[in-house]
């Protein structure tokens, strides 16, 4: 009997991609198969160059291991981080332990966008305005509207001067609660570089939205780390700029999905509304210092 056949086959069926996705656990290591489309080779090889010299100790998150193109298919291998899906946990840990995590996931996100290096081809502005755009007439062509959305749509034109010269950094590109986990130690662990980017830092904090749901705590710890604290003012500006422009494609996009993600979706964008005080005030309400 060969080793693949003594490799225990688990389907993963979490997630919104489409990629197949299998944990291979042996005697001596587990590990995530994703099989993809061929189109995803160049992306992954990129994806691993990217991420080999990336440290967060003792943070955990997902390691590129290999990537082969097999029957016209890309087969991209991570390491696997055991443990407890943050998504469904967060909220029912202690306060301490929240923010714990919340501190460990800025701490880690400063050190994915200083630790790999990418050049500043000075095209952020360029590009995110054009997103901007997509995004707006994706909005209104989708026919869901919600309260108070052309102020909010207002706010993002008097805020996109703010995009001018802002430097770039290797992103994530999705990052969340969704994307976390609790360690076997106690400690973050981080999924699912796949949508990894290029483009300016502080638009990570697009998705804060989904971690506020879970815990304020934790979101503004997370803030708090980032900068260790001491944030600059203009952050919660931008901040607020890439959750609304997050906020406005995310109808169009929940399409798709179905009306449970439509919802979802229009959940999010009302609690945003209510933490701004309907799009109004720059900084959320949910932030609150961590540390006195």
């Amino acid at each position: 009997m060969n080793t693949l056949d003594k490799t225990k086959k688990i389907p993963l069926k979490k997630g919104w991609s489409n990629d197949q996705k299998t944990i291979l656990k042996s005697k001596d290591s587990t590990v995530l198969l994703r099989v993809m489309d061929a189109s995803k080779y160049q992306r992954k090889i990129q994806e691993i160059q990217y991420l080999s010299s990336l440290d967060l100790f003792p943070i955990q998150h997902s390691q590129p291991l290999s990537v082969e193109l097999i029957k016209c298919k890309t087969h991209f291998i991570t390491s696997y981080i055991e443990g407890t899906d943050l998504f469904e946990t967060l909220s029912s840990l202690p306060i301490n332990q929240q923010i714990h995590l919340g501190l460990q996931a800025g701490y880690a996100l400063k050190q994915i966008h200083t630790q790999i290096k990418v050049q500043n081809d000075g095209s952020w502005e360029k590009r995110y305005k054009a997103k901007i755009e997509t995004k707006i007439k994706s909005y209104h062509e989708c026919r869901i509207n919600f309260e108070h959305d052309e102020i909010l749509i207002q706010r993002i034109y008097e805020l996109m001067p703010l995009l001018k010269d802002r430097p770039q950094a290797f992103q994530h590109g999705d990052y969340h609660v969704g994307n976390f986990v609790v360690d076997l130690d106690g400690n973050l662990g981080i999924l699912d570089f796949d949508r990894w980017d290029i483009g300016n830092p502080w638009e990570e904090f697009n998705r804060i939205t989904w971690c506020r749901e879970k815990s304020t705590v934790f979101s503004s710890a997370m803030i708090e780390a980032y900068f260790d604290f001491q944030i600059p003012q203009q952050f919660f500006e931008l901040m607020f700029l890439y959750i609304a422009v997050n906020a406005i494609g995310s109808l169009s996009w929940a399409q798709d999905f179905g009306q449970e993600e439509v919802d979802v979706a229009l959940h999010l964008i009302d609690q945003f509304d209510q933490d701004t005080d309907h799009f109004s005030k720059i900084k959320p309400s949910w932030f609150k210092p961590t540390r006195l």
